[in-house]
């Protein structure tokens, strides 16, 4: 009977991947990521691996378009299609709001900070992010106050 209990305890305290996963869980706001419903109809466009200190996302640029600019705006990574491609069928994108998409970062467990990937170039066709996880100590300083950087995505790739 312990172990069971202990097990419920470790599910409940567990932060899930996705909000999506921790709305079943019953646990809400424990989700490191929100990926925008568009999203969710393409899932074979992106995926996420979680490591210990960090998720690594990778966006496979040419799933979505010829032309798509990705931004990160406060505690959102954005995913806008400029130009689609011929061989996506237009029902994809048949209406302009199936042409944007976007993953919201929890700042509850997250470092909204990102580093893109400096092994990878975009003309590749695959975008990586890496976003740090907050250490346990700096969950537990958590206040709510969200770290918005003033650079530009292009002085973010410098850094």
């Amino acid at each position: 009977m312990a172990s069971k209990i202990n097990l419920l305890k470790n599910v409940a305290s567990k932060i899930h991947l996705f909000k999506k996963s921790a709305i079943e869980a019953g646990t809400p706001e424990k989700y490191y990521l929100n990926p925008s419903e568009n999203l969710w109809k393409m899932t074979s466009a992106w995926n996420v691996v979680e490591h210990k200190d960090i998720l690594t996302l990778n966006i496979h640029m040419t799933d979505f378009g010829n032309r798509v600019v990705t931004t990160i705006e406060g505690k959102f990574i954005n995913i806008e299609v400029e130009k689609q491609n011929k061989e996506i069928s237009a029902a994809r994108f048949g209406h302009e709001i199936l042409k944007k998409f976007s993953f919201e970062m929890n700042p509850s467990f997250l470092s909204l900070s990102v580093r893109d990937d400096p092994t990878l170039r975009i003309s590749d066709g695959t975008f990586r992010l890496f976003i740090s996880k907050l250490k346990p100590e700096e969950m537990k300083n958590y206040t709510g106050k969200i770290h918005v950087s003033k650079l530009t995505p292009e002085e973010l790739k410098k850094n």
